[in-house]
């Protein structure tokens, strides 16, 4: 199932049947399978279904046998079957194969606590027509998404996606003051905010329980930062680490319908894909996006993994034309400062003109193991102030290799320098751009003047502060680039084309592993992911386990270029005026520059704002 939206009603009045017909229709899947129902004028629910198991028998929603309780649901949970005969060992009775119904039946005997047993991907919600209680839930790492929103009157709204709760008269299309500063600061807006004024996502590992008006909130899963280390050397840990991939993998693989996998040649995808080639039947298919404008090519390292695996690998260049920018921004409905939407988009529109409804990927990986830049920050920023100015230009240069001359070096370290810090181990601390105040209007300044800034973290820090620089600043990415930025684009950017995507590192029990590990392990000098690197040896071809990680990022420029009517339109001096979060003077200048090319800050000065602008006018005009 793809999508689910649904109203709580304070008072018990329905709401026009217009309204959830067109809840349904703001979903991103649009075809046959639209349902809407409501029960007693209390509870009014819709869906759109993507049939994954048990296509046949799985038709949502689902009720239990005396019909006074049901569920929709988005998600795979792998582990179903198991969880199906022990019910049934407790003599229930399950009238379909489906692990929809294994949801709805695991609550009914045991509560909130049954989604500790749960292994995969979901976001759900029971209605419970004795009880008058409505329960929603999330999975651990928020894979699948699920927002809501509260009106004046009590009245609970909730949706898979933005753009359905957007339907309610009551909401307002309004921009939250921080969301664009949160933007230029982190690369995306932080939870459980959204871009809209009263619009908020669930939090991962979190469920939620509205009753008589009352909503309640509570965590039932974090990683356990106080969990004994693995005590073990190098090699045992690393043949651990392949076993833990290899058992992700195959539970990932439950499907009745076929599985690919995304292969970039990056370390991250090549285990994914390696593991899933060995063993989906007839080792299997993957697919490739190269950037033929990139100064940097990756199709011999996925051709080479998917050779060594006999699979077979689909490979094509990214294209982009202006039709396609609507729908990046349209699906995605929070702004982000990355244009890994483009090749995420057109992957899956890949796998879908090819049949396929599921796709494994190697997202998280980074997240957990340490494969960004910035880690590598957390280990020289606390001595290269104190060494000659010769060693520090080298390491930075090692770092960034953006740094082509000893007088950028210099420039980076005086930012880096200047950047003020909430928490040593806070990966953002370097990400800041440069120039963000100068690019606000004084019209957007002045909202921020008197706006509270976000707290950018809804979990206490403190409390993993016993661990190592390394150990704190994953945990934090975790909490952060992994839910606000990795993941919702895995998962808008597929389900727009009716594919689902499974992140096979984001097994919470792979998850909990690689939290275990000591921290040497993971980065040895400036050496990323060393451990995950070890573990593939002799698994990947050679090649793929030693190269420098690449980022799966169309050139920003070529982007421009490319869309350049776009540009000149939603940046003119005019329009940005008018929209009010941007200075005309400077996004004039910027847009002169990132044509020519020199400045990469300048690009991503002018990609964020574009992106902004569009939202502005698809959402909020």
């Amino acid at each position: 199932m793809c999508g689910i939206v649904g109203i709580h009603n304070a008072g018990g009045i329905p709401p026009d049947r217009r309204f959830i017909e067109t809840m349904c229709e703001r979903l991103v899947h649009r075809g046959p399978d639209e349902q809407g129902f409501h029960l007693d004028g209390f509870v009014h629910l819709g869906i759109r279904r993507l049939s994954i198991i048990d296509i046949e028998g799985g038709s949502q929603p689902i009720y239990s046998e005396d019909r006074k309780k049901c569920i929709i649901y988005n998600g795979e949970i792998y582990n179903f079957r198991e969880i199906a005969a022990r019910l049934k060992s407790l003599g229930r009775r399950l009238r379909t194969g489906s692990d929809t119904e294994v949801v709805l039946q695991a609550y009914m005997e045991w509560g909130p606590e049954c989604l500790r047993m749960f292994r995969g991907m979901f976001a759900f919600c029971i209605w419970d027509e004795e009880k008058r209680e409505l329960f929603l839930a999330r999975d651990r790492l928020g894979i699948k998404p699920l927002y809501h929103a509260r009106l004046r009157d009590g009245t609970f709204l909730f949706a898979s996606e933005i753009k359905a709760l957007l339907c309610h008269p009551a909401v307002p299309r309004q921009a939250r003051a921080n969301a664009v500063d949160n933007l230029l600061t982190y690369g995306f807006n932080v939870a459980p905010f959204t871009f809209f004024e009263g619009i908020y996502q669930m939090l991962p590992g979190h469920y939620i329980k509205v009753e008589n008006g009352i909503v309640e909130e509570r965590e039932y899963w974090d990683i356990d930062m106080d969990a004994e280390p693995i005590v073990a050397d190098e090699a045992e840990i690393a043949l651990q680490l392949r076993e833990k991939i290899s058992d992700s993998v195959a539970a990932s693989l439950v499907s009745d319908v076929p599985v690919a996998a995304y292969l970039s040649g990056g370390i991250d995808s090549s285990a994914g894909g390696g593991m899933y080639t060995d063993l989906a039947p007839g080792n299997g298919t993957t697919l490739s996006i190269t950037f033929r404008e990139a100064d940097y090519r990756e199709s011999a390292y996925s051709r080479a993994v998917a050779r060594h695996f006999g699979a077979e690998n689909v490979e094509f260049d990214c294209q982009v034309d202006l039709n396609d920018v609507a729908p990046l921004v349209y699906h995605l409905e929070d702004p982000m400062s990355t244009l890994l939407n483009l090749p995420l988009f057109m992957l899956s529109k890949k796998a879908h003109d090819l049949g396929f409804k599921v796709v494994l990927t190697g997202d998280g990986a980074d997240e957990i193991f340490g494969g960004y830049d910035y880690f590598k920050l957390l280990k020289i920023m606390r001595f290269i102030g104190a060494r000659e100015t010769g060693f520090r230009r080298n390491i930075l240069r090692r770092v960034f290799d953006s740094l082509t001359t000893p007088v950028h070096a210099d420039i980076q370290y005086l930012f880096l320098e200047g950047y003020p810090s909430r928490h040593e181990a806070f990966p953002y601390r370097f990400q800041l751009y440069p120039f963000k105040s100068a690019m606000y209007s004084g019209h957007y300044r002045e909202k921020l003047a008197v706006s509270v800034p976000d707290a950018p973290l809804f979990s206490e820090i403190d409390k993993i502060s016993h661990r190592s620089l390394l150990d704190q600043a994953l945990y934090m990415e975790t909490k952060m680039r992994l839910l606000n930025l990795t993941l919702p684009l895995a998962d808008k950017m597929s389900m727009a084309h009716s594919v689902e995507v499974r992140p096979c590192f984001l097994d919470h029990r792979l998850v909990e592993f690689a939290f275990r590990i000591p921290d040497r392990f993971k980065m040895r000098g400036l050496n990323e992911k060393l451990i995950l690197k070890k573990s593939m040896e002799g698994f990947l071809p050679e090649g793929v386990c030693k190269r420098r990680k690449q980022p799966l990022q169309p050139p920003g420029k070529w982007f421009l270029s490319s869309i350049s009517p776009l540009v000149d339109h939603y940046l003119s001096e005019s329009v940005v005026a008018d929209k009010g979060y941007f200075d005309p003077g400077f996004m004039k200048a910027a847009v002169s520059e990132s044509r020519i090319g020199k400045r990469q800050e300048m690009v991503s000065a002018v990609v964020v704002a574009l992106f902004v602008h569009l939202w502005d006018e698809m959402f909020l005009k």
